[in-house]
């Protein structure tokens, strides 16, 4: 690759070689993601007629989230064009089955979709590691990011969206239908560039269930944030398709779940234009009080424009959540081990949504949708708690909850596994 001596625009970083070529196709693929949730979720609702077994579908599909960092770990060990097109036609045939299920056995639709979400491919690890190949001595790297991640929230504002005029103008088993294409065309394009063929080089063997970078307590930390913030989350999503349920207009659900990703595209554009002198314990705990505040007024929002208005501005929160929880995993982890940390934020964010939707999915069948907003606040209020009393006890030991520096050279952590801290 070529260097640079400038930062670059973003054109610059499309016209890097196999760039675009790269991209695009991955971001069709990253978009059957963004239609799954709510294509699935009212499959399965529809087939069952049992928003608890619609719940407990997609929470199946994020459990299995627990896979991404062994699947990750395969695909640097042995190239994305080895391992990514076998899980995308195994995990698009598990949607494509759950689509033409004529069945209301519940267990039987839980499995496939579960089953789906084990071998489903870590398009985005992958992406980010295919922009980290291409900027290779370059100074175009931090724009990649910043251009992968506005474009992965634009797929959440654009996948919701296209779902719910599915479900309205088709039907919800041709919108996860649509979801498997998606998957399969989008994973096939993307590692048919040369960059797919690359192998990660290994500092040191291995084994298989090495715990890796989770031996640093501050990204446990961080991991248990995103699981419980990703659980509030979840439950205000399914809140939010029971409420569009109950109205009789369920494709409506989409449209309030598109604003929330409108409104997590702006929030991480205006915050990546501020600079932030604070830790990343406050500005977790003080994204997280928004989205808080957001929910709790969600409960008392029964018009559904009302309702998506709330919404986008909890939105605000969600990209700058996981622009700082990245920053941080970067401040807490050695270098050869920073694609695999990453992996473990999805994870988490994934076993939260799991959780928060099996939970809301049994509420809604038995109470109204309000309440589960309020549930989803106040365990969001409940970690925003946790944040403070972390940082306290930090503080008190002697290790407060500073912002992150590269203190140490990459790979030199402390005895606990965390970085080093400055005051």
């Amino acid at each position: 690759m070529s260097s640079t001596s400038r930062a670059g625009s973003y054109r610059d970083v499309l016209l890097l070689p196999h760039a675009l070529r790269t991209f695009v196709p991955a971001l069709f693929g990253r978009l059957s993601y963004g239609l799954l949730p709510l294509s699935a979720l009212f499959t399965v609702q529809q087939a069952t007629n049992s928003f608890a077994t619609a719940g407990l579908a997609v929470a199946a599909f994020g459990l299995a989230a627990l896979t991404m960092p062994v699947k990750a770990r395969l695909v640097d060990r042995h190239s994305q064009r080895r391992v990514l097109p076998p899980m995308a036609v195994i995990c698009a045939s598990g949607l494509a089955a759950t689509a033409l299920a004529r069945t209301a056995n519940a267990a039987v639709l839980v499995i496939l979709v579960g089953l789906a979400g084990v071998f489903a491919p870590p398009l985005g690890p992958s992406m980010r590691a295919t922009w980290r190949l291409v900027t290779d001595r370059t100074e175009l790297k931090q724009r990649a990011y910043a251009l992968d991640s506005i474009c992965e929230e634009s797929l959440y504002l654009g996948g919701p969206l296209i779902a719910g005029l599915l479900i309205s103008f088709w039907s919800a088993p041709a919108a996860l239908a649509s979801s498997a294409v998606l998957m399969v065309a989008g994973t096939f394009g993307m590692v048919a560039t040369p960059p797919a063929t690359h192998v990660a080089e290994q500092e040191a063997p291995r084994r298989f269930l090495d715990p890796g970078p989770l031996r640093s307590a501050g990204l446990r930390r961080i991991v248990l944030i995103i699981f419980l913030v990703a659980g509030g989350v979840s439950v205000a999503y399914i809140c939010v398709a029971g409420v569009a349920q109950g109205q009789g207009r369920a494709g409506a659900a989409g449209f309030v779940e598109a604003a929330i990703g409108l409104g997590s595209v702006i929030g991480g554009l205006t915050w990546a234009r501020r600079t932030h002198t604070r830790s990343h314990w406050h500005h977790l705990a003080g994204l997280i009080a928004l989205l808080a505040a957001a929910f709790m007024a969600a409960a008392f929002a029964s018009n559904l424009i009302v309702l998506g208005v709330v919404m986008a501005v909890g939105g605000l929160a969600v990209a700058p959540l996981f622009v700082v929880s990245y920053l941080a995993v970067d401040d807490l982890t050695p270098q050869h081990q920073r694609t695999e940390a990453s992996t473990w934020i999805n994870t988490g964010n994934n076993l939260g949504s799991a959780a928060g939707a099996s939970l809301a999915g049994l509420a809604i069948d038995r109470t109204d949708p309000s309440y589960g907003f309020l549930a989803g606040a106040g365990l969001l209020a409940l970690t925003v708690l946790l944040i403070g009393l972390g940082s306290r006890l930090r503080c008190r030991t002697g290790n407060p909850g500073g912002r992150y520096e590269h203190a140490a050279p990459s790979g030199s952590v402390d005895a606990d596994g965390d970085s080093g801290l400055v005051r």
